[in-house]
C-alpha cells in the first residue's frame, strides 16, 4: 500500500548526540505531535523505534489533500491513520479534501466509495468519541456528501463544521454537548433546522454560509447567543420573493455579511441583542433576476423599510458594525428614512473606498449620539457592485444635508482609522476629493471630548506598486488632519503602522 506522504529509509535523519526532544516523556512528545498536521506527525515514525508508533497516539487528526494528483494516496493515508489510531478519544478530526473535489468533479465516471469514503471515516471517528469535526469540501463538487447515520447520534460532539453535506429527510439528532455548529454550502429547509435545534440543547453558536432554502428560523434556546449569515446562494433558490423571518429573542450577537442578493432577512424578534455586524449588500430584482428597471423604485422602498426596521430592532445594541452598502442606502433614502436613536457605544464603519459613503456615514453618526469609540476600516475592492439605474441616479445627485453644520459627539473619546487593504492604494494617495478625509474632518470638528485619533496602516510593501502605499496614504491623511479645526483641545493625532484590533 502506498502511504501518503511517501518516505524511505534514505530520508532517515542522523541521530544527534544532544537530542533534547527524545529525552522528553512520551506524553509530552505526543502532545507536541498533536499540534502538527497528521502527515508531518506520521513522518516522525522513521526517526527511531521509540518514535515508530508515537504518532498513532495523537488525538488531533488534521489531514489535507494538498494536490489533486494525490487522490489515491490521500484516501489510503486517511484510512491508515484512522485504522492505526490508538487514542480512546479523538479531540479534533479536521479533513480538507477541497483539491480532491475539484479534481474529481471533472471526471465522468467515479466510484463514489473510492472518491468519498467520508461515511466510513466519520463512523470510525464517532467510535473514537470524536469531539470536534471539520469537513471541508469544494463548493463546486458534483454532488453533496450524505452524512452517515452514526454522526446523527454522536453525543460527544462539541463543535461541527460541515461543507457540502446532505441531511436526511427524516432524522433525529443527539448532539447534547454540541456548542458550535457551522453549515457551509448546504441545502436547508425549515424542518431540517427545527430537527437540528431540537437535538442541540447546549448550542451556543450557529453559523450559515453559502446558504439557501431557509424561510423561517425560530430559536428559543437560552444558550444560543451567536447567529451568523454569510453569502446567500440566490441561484439555487427558485422563489420569486425570497425572505427569511428570524425569531431569536435570546440571541445577543448577530452577523449578516457578504452578498444577500434579493433575500430579505426580517428581524421579527431580537430583543436581547448586544452587538450586531451588518456588513452585507442586497440587490433589487432588476439585477438579481433580470427584471425590468421600472420595478427598481418599488424594490428600493422595500429595502428602505427593511433597513429602517433593522436599526429600530437593534437600537439597544451597544456595539454595531455597519458596511458601505448600508451607508449608501441611508444616503439614497435620507429624506424618507426616520432613524431611531441608537444606544451604540462602539461603532465600526467597515467602508470601501468610494465617493458615496461620506454623507451616509454622517447620517448614521447622527443617530448614534452615545458613541464613545469609532472604528473606521477602509478597503478597496474589485468586486462588481452591480448597481441598478435607480441607485446610480440617486447616488449621482448633489447632497446638501443641513444637519452637518449643527451636530456634535458629546461622548466620543477614541477614533481609529485602519487603511490597510489587500489592494493597491497608490491611486488614492493624491486624491483631493477623499471621503475618508471628509469623514475624519467631520469627526474632529464635532467631537468635543475626543482624546485620540489614531491612523493605522499595514507594514507590508504592496505587491502591486512595490511601495508602502498604505503607509503613504495614512501619512498623507494625518498631515491633512493636523491642520484642520478640532472641537477638543486635548485631542492628539497618531499615525502608526501595525495591526488593527477592536
Amino acid at each position: 500500500m502506498n502511504l501518503w506522504p511517501p518516505f524511505s529509509k534514505k530520508r532517515r535523519s542522523k541521530r544527534v548526540e544532544n537530542d533534547r526532544i527524545s529525552k522528553l516523556p512520551d506524553a509530552l512528545i505526543i502532545q507536541i505531535l498533536s499540534l502538527l498536521p497528521t502527515k508531518d506527525a506520521f513522518t516522525t515514525s522513521i526517526l527511531s523505534k521509540r518514535w515508530q508508533y508515537l504518532w498513532s497516539s495523537v488525538d488531533n487528526l488534521f489531514i489535507q489533500c494538498e494536490d489533486k494528483s494525490q487522490r489515491e494516496n490521500f484516501i489510503s493515508f486517511v484510512d491508515y491513520a484512522l485504522d492505526n489510531s490508538t487514542c480512546s478519544k479523538i479531540k479534533k478530526f479536521h479533513l480538507d479534501f477541497t483539491h480532491l473535489s475539484k479534481y474529481e468533479s471533472q471526471l465522468e465516471f467515479v466510484d463514489d466509495e473510492l472518491l468519498f469514503p467520508i461515511s466510513r471515516w466519520l463512523s470510525t471517528a464517532v467510535k473514537k468519541n470524536v469531539e470536534n469535526v471539520v469537513l471541508l469540501s469544494d463548493s463546486y463538487n458534483y454532488e453533496s456528501i450524505d452524512l452517515p447515520d452514526t454522526i446523527y447520534k454522536c453525543s460527544t460532539l462539541i463543535t461541527l463544521y460541515l461543507t457540502c453535506c446532505t441531511f436526511k429527510e427524516e432524522f433525529s439528532i443527539d448532539w447534547k454537548f454540541l456548542k458550535t455548529l457551522k453549515l457551509n454550502d448546504i441545502k436547508l429547509n425549515d424542518d431540517i433546522i427545527v430537527n437540528i435545534l431540537s437535538g442541540c440543547p447546549a448550542l451556543e453558536i450557529l453559523e450559515f454560509s453559502k446558504f439557501y432554502g431557509l424561510r423561517h428560523l425560530e430559536i428559543n434556546s437560552s444558550n444560543l447567543k451567536r447567529l451568523k449569515f454569510e453569502d446567500y446562494l440566490s441561484y439555487y433558490d427558485d422563489s420569486d420573493d425570497p425572505s427569511l423571518d428570524i425569531i431569536a429573542p435570546n440571541i445577543q450577537h448577530l452577523e449578516i455579511s457578504e452578498d444577500m442578493y434579493d433575500l430579505k432577512c426580517r428581524l421579527v424578534n431580537v430583543s436581547s441583542m448586544v452587538s450586531a455586524k451588518l456588513n452585507f449588500r442586497m440587490s433589487c430584482t432588476s439585477i438579481a433576476q433580470g427584471a425590468s428597471s421600472a420595478t427598481c423604485p418599488n424594490e428600493h422602498q422595500v429595502i428602505r423599510k427593511l433597513i429602517q426596521d433593522y436599526l429600530q430592532k437593534l437600537s439597544n445594541a451597544t456595539k454595531l458594525t455597519i458596511g458601505t452598502w448600508y451607508t449608501e442606502v441611508l444616503l439614497m433614502q435620507f429624506e424618507e428614512i426616520s432613524l431611531p436613536e441608537l444606544k451604540c457605544k462602539c461603532l465600526t464603519l467597515d467602508l470601501r473606498i468610494t465617493k458615496f459613503y461620506f454623507y451616509g456615514a454622517a447620517i448614521l453618526l447622527k443617530a448614534t449620539p452615545h458613541v464613545e469609540t469609532l472604528n473606521i476600516t477602509m478597503t478597496t475592492t474589485l468586486m462588481d457592485l452591480r448597481r441598478c439605474a435607480f441607485e446610480l441616479g440617486c447616488l449621482a445627485k448633489e447632497h446638501d444635508i443641513h444637519f452637518l453644520s449643527s451636530f456634535n459627539f458629546p461622548y466620543l473619546k477614541n477614533v481609529k482609522v485602519f487603511s490597510s487593504s489587500k489592494m493597491c492604494l497608490k491611486g488614492n494617495i493624491e486624491w483631493d476629493n477623499d471621503d475618508l478625509l471628509k469623514l475624519s474632518e467631520f469627526t474632529l470638528k464635532n467631537a468635543t471630548v475626543l482624546e485620540k485619533f489614531t491612523i493605522i496602516s499595514k507594514r507590508k510593501t504592496c505587491k502591486i506598486c512595490s511601495m508602502k502605499c498604505a503607509s503613504r496614504y495614512s501619512l498623507r491623511l494625518a498631515e491633512k488632519l493636523v491642520g484642520c479645526s478640532r472641537s477638543s483641545t486635548t485631542c492628539v493625532i497618531i499615525c502608526q503602522e501595525g495591526t488593527f484590533r477592536y
